[in-house]
């Protein structure tokens, strides 16, 4: 009789708890519709703003007609007309946090270890937020991109070096966007995926046809956030009804890391690389800046500004981690325990298990179309951002658009046609690289955050200081621990397979401890040397590269 007893509460327990989670499930919902909508007029606002502020500075070089401060913003009195007014930047931003790579390190997640990694996307997600809080700062108070920073703060060579590591980084986030592109042909006409990698091109000649269009910009980021709300949307529904273990969802995202094994160091590596992705910070950095020479330069002014702007991301985040969550939790009930592969599914067949879902299929690829022509957007403008701070050059929007696309096709075309059912794993492998290359954009980040002479009496110090300096060692140790691991994906499996010693295996292990001195060694040296990008020491170097280029600077128009 007290096990009967006790077995009826147990059951009646987990009755509540599920009853707890369709609520969530239903609310959830609700707030990603109005949220969606939200962002829409805010963006629509934010446009508006923009074309009113810009007609109000001055409208030639020769200074005709001055920038009067009674037209650059300044305080209200109305805490929401000044949020809106800075609204804009954050959601363009964290449209990447919903993107195919997210998306296939969710599905790889669930998939091989069901919710235990909930917790790594949960503080990945806060991670993300303080590093826009960072950017927010570099540009209000640093008054630089963050190309420019390190571009101004680093010597020619080294200046070389980085540019080529961010415009890596740009070009290979647009490869999911490419793959996406091609499942989402291959699941509306049944064709091979080359061919839609080739024609995945279409989305670049679309984000170029309405770059100059009045008001087209705006048309296509509307349609892109509406399919990924819908997409989003049904993805609640469909996470609601597969019933996921609602105890085993929250000691995921609670303490998840205790069930952590060498296995998941990849799937972690993917997490970390998808979500705070290096050429965010680029671009982050660049858009919020744009809006800091909008505004008064009063100190009390810009404080304000910074409050809003970093106030403004939390919400889209926040939002892009229960979307995750629910792909998470799909797979976890979906594909772990019933595909013979766990680890080989992702955006190509994912839609394949669901279960509520008539024309799942359909959604799903009108989802990943929409992502893969965010991707063409975003990418772009890095792109632009990053070859403007680091070289001071400028190049047509145009060809910046096709040669970012051309260089994610040709690595997409040759394992579409040679390994077609590995594309999946490919994604898998650009998110472990983005992950990778995160300390080149924000270990600098947090190194000009508490530097003063960059960012004046608005430097990082005291206990945040050693907090951002632990964050940036922390997000190193986890990617130098993939490097080496087993399980993580890179050198540590490839030479745990080799069982005898030999040559090969000799070379593969001294390339290996040589790449992780010069990781350990770049990381430390960038963040505990003598402030470690010292303008004063370093403005003469600088200044005369840049002065000796300056005469043959290129400017393509």
């Amino acid at each position: 009789m007290r096990l009967s007893i006790a077995g009826r509460r147990e059951a009646g327990a987990s009755r509540t708890l599920q009853r707890s989670l369709h609520r969530a499930s239903a609310s959830a919902t609700i707030l990603l519709l109005a949220a969606a909508i939200f962002g829409l007029f805010i963006e629509i606002g934010h446009s508006r703003k923009m074309n009113d502020v810009d007609e109000l500075i001055s409208k030639n070089d020769n200074g005709e007609e001055n920038q009067n401060n009674s037209s650059l913003w300044q305080p209200t009195g109305s805490y929401l007309k000044d949020f809106l007014f800075f609204s804009g930047p954050g959601w363009f931003v964290s449209i990447a946090y919903v993107d195919p790579g997210n998306y296939q390190a969710d599905i790889q997640a669930g998939a091989t270890s069901q919710y235990s990694l909930l917790f790594a996307l949960w503080w990945t997600g806060i991670l993300s937020i303080y590093v826009q809080i960072l950017c927010v700062r570099l540009a209000f108070y640093g008054k630089l991109t963050l190309s420019q920073a390190q571009a101004q703060n680093s010597t020619k060579a080294s200046r070389y070096f980085h540019w080529a590591i961010a415009e890596f980084s740009t070009m290979i986030t647009d490869l999911p966007g490419v793959i996406g592109f091609a499942v989402a042909l291959n699941y509306f006409f049944g064709w091979p995926y080359y061919v839609g990698v080739l024609l995945s091109l279409l989305t670049t000649m679309l984000f170029l046809a309405t770059v100059n269009l009045r008001g087209g910009m705006r048309i296509l980021e509307i349609a892109i956030a509406i399919f990924v709300a819908i997409m989003s949307v049904a993805l609640f529904v469909e996470m609601d009804f597969v019933n996921p273990d609602v105890g085993a969802l929250l000691k995921g995202w609670g303490y998840g890391f205790v069930d952590v094994n060498s296995s998941d160091i990849f799937s972690i590596a993917g997490i970390l690389g998808s979500v705070v992705m290096p050429h965010n910070l680029y671009l982050h950095t660049a858009a919020v800046q744009t809006k800091s020479e909008q505004i008064n330069q009063s100190p009390d002014f810009i404080h304000s500004a910074v409050k809003y702007c970093s106030i403004e991301p939390i919400l889209p985040i926040l939002i892009s981690f229960f979307v995750n969550m629910a792909v998470i939790s799909i797979a976890a009930e979906s594909v772990h325990g019933q595909a013979d592969d766990a680890a080989q599914v992702g955006i190509t067949d994912f839609c394949l298990y669901f279960q509520s879902l008539k024309g799942g299929c359909l959604l799903w690829a009108i989802a990943l179309l929409a992502a893969g022509q965010s991707g063409a957007i975003t990418t772009t403008y890095t792109g632009q951002y990053v070859m403007d701070g680091f070289l001071n050059l400028q190049i047509p929007i145009a060809v910046r658009s096709i040669v970012t696309r051309l260089m994610a096709i040709v690595p997409g075309v040759i394992v579409s046609v040679l390994y077609p059912d590995r594309l999946n794993s490919l994604i898998n492998i650009v998110n472990a690289l983005l992950g990778l290359l995160l300390p080149f954009a924000f270990t600098p980040l947090v190194k000009f955050n508490c530097s003063k002479n960059i960012m004046g009496d608005n430097a990082s110090t005291g206990l945040e200081k050693y907090t951002l300096y632990a964050f940036a060692i922390a997000v190193w140790a986890i990617n130098a621990t993939t490097i080496s691991a087993t399980g993580g994906g890179f050198f540590g499996d490839i030479v745990h397979d080799m069982e005898i010693m030999s040559l090969k295996k000799v070379i593969l292990i001294i390339i290996q401890v040589l790449l992780q001195l010069f990781y350990a060694y770049w990381n430390f040296i960038t963040l505990f040397s003598n402030d470690g990008y010292d303008i004063i020491e370093q403005t003469q170097s600088v200044d005369e590269g840049l002065s000796s280029e300056s005469n043959s600077e290129i400017e393509i128009t």
